[in-house]
């Protein structure tokens, strides 16, 4: 990446109408809340950003060393409209990278064997990963009546009575696994995949769901005309599978450059209290502590970090649920291999393993074949996962352990022979927020908690996806409903 210093220059510029006179504490710089704080203080208003931990961007961290770049947590995003506009305002478009065409290509173990997921209607029929029997069953989907019951239904109920439990054991249960790290038995399908949802809720069945989103789709954008010109709309930007060339730790810390004098690390907020119309936040380490008076806060820490703090009984009675979300251990393991020591081509995205496979890994990514500059020349690096909700107590292992358990997978899976060249392992004691059954009562706390809390804003990946995009997309959002919000204010 250029140095951190070239990015200063992107340091936002201050919106005379928006009003500097206005302050915001954003708590948590994760990737949402550090987008949250870049989007404010955009538009004027005086940011101070408070992290806990001595350093900013969450889980998306890069180590480089050996020749390898090693990911602590996600290792590509796929792009949108907000994540583009992001991009151009910090300069970042010469650092991206896009994945390798043949990155489409995803591989799923079934008998021990990685197979070609099929991505296309034509494929599913040839595919040697479902049986002719789960064919015929996918093709009868349109036939299964709808489910018009309005409560909630785990993922795993769902794919079983649409689709049959084999298409639930090797096309759904691995991806929760690369998605979620969870378990498709406790996931909600209306939360966790809520799209997907839809189209039975208001077609009937998938299929007819899928073809009526093709015909909207053809309908919504007719062929150009001959007497069409200059003056016609350019198409949407397609969405891209992204990374950077020095790693993902790219995006968050040009946003903590470009945020100077904002950013407090190692600075844990312990108290937020309302008092009339503005609120106080107390930060600061063991016998340091200070307060600030802000006229709002955005709370774009992990879920389970309210418990620590001293909220105002406004807020602590609505925080219970949220404090409760499960956010299951996974360990990353990234190794390095000789070229010549793997005997599969690692031609795609990676693979992922079914729970009925029995195995220690839930997948991994073939980094090096995803994008360039991850190994050294003439070697490999595979990107491995350990543990989630379907086996934490293996996250949990020592480092030894855990290379021992992957690289027995990793020999028969991919016929990896000798030792890796190259290890770093990462554990992350609690990973991704799951979605579970009932996970409405999640959602409604956190609407009713900013209702009763007038300047009070929930973000982060257990509210509104857990993807980096949808971080993203969580930190713009939070900063325009604050905006609005200071606008009414006066």
């Amino acid at each position: 990446m250029r140095a951190l210093a070239d990015h200063l220059g992107n340091m936002p510029s201050i919106d005379a109408d928006s009003g500097a006179s206005r302050s915001v504490a954003v708590v948590g710089a994760g990737i949402t809340g550090l987008v949250a704080a870049y989007e404010l203080r955009r538009r004027g208003v005086n940011v101070t950003l408070y992290e806990a931990s001595g350093h900013a961007g969450g889980a998306i961290r890069t180590t480089h060393a050996d020749g390898f770049l090693a990911e602590h947590g996600p290792n590509s995003f796929v792009t949108s409209a907000p994540v583009d506009a992001l991009l151009q305002r910090l300069d970042l478009q010469d650092d991206v990278v896009e994945a390798n065409p043949g990155a489409n290509r995803r591989y799923v173990v079934r008998h021990g064997m990685p197979l070609p997921f099929p991505l296309t209607p034509l494929a599913m029929l040839g595919t040697k990963l479902l049986s002719f029997r789960a064919k015929v069953r996918v093709l009868m989907e349109p036939l299964i009546r709808a489910r018009r019951t309005p409560d909630d239904e785990s993922v795993a109920s769902f794919v079983r009575r649409r689709l049959g439990h084999e298409v639930l054991d090797y096309a759904v249960d691995p991806f929760i696994s690369g998605i979620f790290a969870g378990d498709a038995e406790t996931l909600s399908m209306a939360h966790a995949f809520p799209r997907v949802a839809e189209l039975e809720r208001e077609c009937g069945s998938l299929s007819k769901g899928l073809m009526a989103q093709r015909r909207q789709r053809a309908s919504d954008d007719p062929p150009p005309t001959a007497h069409q010109g200059a003056m016609t709309a350019s198409p949407p930007a397609r969405a891209r599978l992204i990374s950077f060339v020095d790693g993902m730790q790219t995006l968050p810390a040009a946003l903590e450059a470009s945020l100077t004098g904002t950013l407090r690390l190692g600075c844990p907020v312990r108290l937020v209290h309302r008092h009339e119309s503005r609120w106080t936040v107390e930060a600061g380490p063991d016998g340091a502590a200070r307060s600030r008076t802000v006229d709002a806060v955005v709370m774009a820490t992990p879920a389970h970090v309210l418990a620590a703090m001293e909220l105002p009984a406004a807020l602590r009675k609505f925080a219970a649920p949220i404090e409760r979300v499960e956010y299951p251990p996974v360990s990353t393991l990234t190794l390095g291999f000789r070229r010549v020591d793997v005997a599969h081509p690692l031609d795609g995205f990676g693979m992922l393993i079914p729970h009925t496979e029995k195995r220690s890994l839930l997948g991994a990514l073939f980094s090096s074949s995803l994008f360039p500059g991850r190994a050294p020349d003439g070697y490999v690096a595979l990107t491995c996962f350990v543990g989630g909700a379907r086996q934490p107590e293996r996250a949990r292992e020592d480092t030894d352990l855990l290379v021992e358990r992957v690289l027995s997978d990793l020999r028969q899976l991919l016929g990896v022979r000798g030792e890796p060249e190259f290890a770093q392992h990462v554990y992350w004691s609690r990973a991704i927020p799951q979605y579970t059954v009932g996970y409405q009562a999640v959602k409604d706390a956190a609407d009713i908690a900013e209702w009763q809390n007038p300047g009070l804003y929930l973000a982060g990946n257990y509210r509104h996806g857990v993807s980096v995009g949808d971080c993203v997309a969580s930190g713009i959002q939070v900063a325009d409903q604050v905006a609005a919000y200071l606008a009414r204010a006066g």
